[in-house]
């Protein structure tokens, strides 16, 4: 499963793996290592070619600008957790060059090497993810869930996507030159797959 996450830019890392050793139950630092830097400075170190210009066009049909750039990172947080390996994640981020601060700083987990428009389409896919909510909510029921268990409220979760779904694509069918591609570069998720399975045999059967 991809994950892209939002964080704060002072988190810590290093951008290369440091060397670890158990002491009693946890793992530390060997002595001599340097000490992990901010995301910030992170990123005020990368060459300017490694940032990428980047362009879309806004809901409002305005055309927006911003620059990418991405690296490996070696976080710090399992040593808190004792473990001997440090976590490696991509840090994207997202900054326009007229900007003083960057617009965010994310940490990511990929299938295969980031690509630009993949990190663009996750870095401004924000309205669309409030926007799914917000409809649910208001029009679809997502927030009438009455149930006890979490299987339950799975079960609603997944039937209020599917309404969606179902919805807005009867919608942009009626736009022009509309194409429908959900892609293929992502990996099924086999637990996804046979729970959406299960749900679609019972509705054949309610229906």
């Amino acid at each position: 499963m991809e994950l892209f996450l939002q964080v704060s830019p002072t988190h810590k890392a290093w951008t290369r793996p440091v060397p670890t050793e158990p002491k009693r139950t946890r793992h530390y630092l060997r002595e001599g290592t340097p000490p992990a830097r901010s995301l910030t400075e992170i990123a005020a170190t990368w060459p300017p070619d490694q940032w990428k210009n980047c362009t879309w066009k806004a809901a409002d049909g305005q055309t927006r600008k911003t620059r990418l750039a991405w690296g490996e990172v070696y976080l710090q947080h399992r040593l808190r957790e004792g473990d001997a390996d440090l976590e490696k994640a991509w840090l994207v981020v997202d900054w326009p060059s007229e900007e003083v601060e960057a617009y965010h700083y994310a940490l990511a987990h990929f299938h295969r090497p980031p690509r630009r428009v993949h990190c663009l389409k996750l870095s401004r896919s924000r309205w669309q993810v409030e926007q799914s909510f917000q409809r649910s909510k208001d029009d679809l029921g997502l927030d009438h869930f009455e149930g006890r268990t979490w299987r339950e409220f799975h079960h609603h979760l997944v039937l209020s996507a599917l309404a969606y779904l179902f919805i807005l694509t009867r919608y942009v069918r009626t736009q022009k030159n509309f194409w429908c591609d959900v892609g293929t570069g992502s990996a099924p998720d086999p637990a996804l797959a046979g729970e959406s399975d299960r749900l679609l045999q019972l509705l054949r059967h309610e229906v």
